[in-house]
């Protein structure tokens, strides 16, 4: 797949690169982030940053997981990343983010995810988006709900930065349901 840039009234996404890395190891190394991530170790390996955007890069050439670097438009900063990882048929995709705590409560996660949904469903030919969020982190639950879609059950999955097992929602959103 060719590399696709999104654009919204106050965000960039671009394809995730070697040079957003050291960005997101700004934010992704604290604790207030890693806690609520399916993925991120904590502590976060220096350097990090860096091979993610090399395992990335892979996925945008080999059909893996699409992910974006979200970049303010007014600052020109990366505020978070987020993604789009699809089901082996490639008919579904998983909605995925972290954002850096300064950008948290301004909508930027929101603005994101509905754009993300939007060209999942527009250029990705989805048949549907599904997302998981922590059940404790409420503030993730709204952003899916903000991007259309809705609650179908819960879900547990291994976080590392924890060491345990997590409780999480499940969202999801079908073609049939979205509207541009």
């Amino acid at each position: 797949m060719s590399e696709l840039i999104v654009t919204t009234r106050r965000l960039r996404l671009e394809p995730f690169a070697h040079r957003h890395g050291p960005e997101l190891e700004s934010f992704a190394r604290l604790w207030e982030v890693a806690r609520y991530t399916a993925t991120i170790p904590h502590p976060y390996p220096s350097g990090g940053g860096a091979i993610y955007a090399e395992q990335v890069s892979f996925g945008w050439r080999h059909g893996g997981e699409l992910l974006w670097a979200v970049i303010e438009k007014a600052t020109s900063q990366v505020v978070g990343c987020a993604g789009l990882d699809p089901t082996p048929d490639r008919r579904g995709f998983e909605l995925g983010y972290m954002y850096a705590p300064w950008s948290w409560g301004r909508g930027v996660a929101s603005e994101a995810a509905i754009a993300l949904v939007g060209t999942a469903f527009r250029h990705l030919e989805a048949d549907e988006v599904f997302a998981h969020a922590v059940g404790e982190n409420r503030a993730s639950c709204r952003i899916l709900a903000k991007a259309g879609m809705r609650r179908i059950g819960n879900a547990t999955y291994f976080a590392p930065a924890r060491e345990h097992w997590v409780r999480a929602e499940a969202y999801r959103l079908l073609r049939r349901e979205w509207s541009s």
